[in-house]
């Protein structure tokens, strides 16, 4: 199924750093809103079991959007692979995804 609108996700271990993305993102309007909570990550990373506190943000976007997030995120990221997930949005309310159209800058088609 095709949709035009997702959710993308990634962590970092600081609010500072989150506040920083979230505010970068939102400026250049690549995404219409961020939610923002903590969590404890659980993962293997170097051959070791790791457990952390993370910010996690969910991002509101459409997914012609996602390479320029994807590109923002790299850029701003401290981690060495930084999580950047898009879930699509199978269903909605129509009139929150006229919203997200109205808040992000309209993606120029492939050259």
């Amino acid at each position: 199924m095709q949709t035009s609108y997702g959710i993308i996700t990634t962590t970092l271990t600081k609010h500072e750093q989150a506040d920083a993305l979230t505010q970068a993102l939102l400026e250049q309007r690549l995404v219409a809103c961020v939610h923002s909570f903590s969590i404890t990550s659980h993962y293997i990373w170097n051959g070791d079991t790791v457990a952390s506190d993370e910010i996690v943000l969910q991002m509101k976007t459409t997914t012609a959007l996602f390479d320029r997030v994807r590109a923002a995120i790299e850029l701003l990221h401290p981690y060495e692979v930084p999580e950047i997930i898009m879930t699509p949005i199978i269903e909605g309310n129509q009139a929150y995804l006229e919203w997200i159209d109205s808040m992000v800058m309209k993606a120029l088609p492939c050259q």
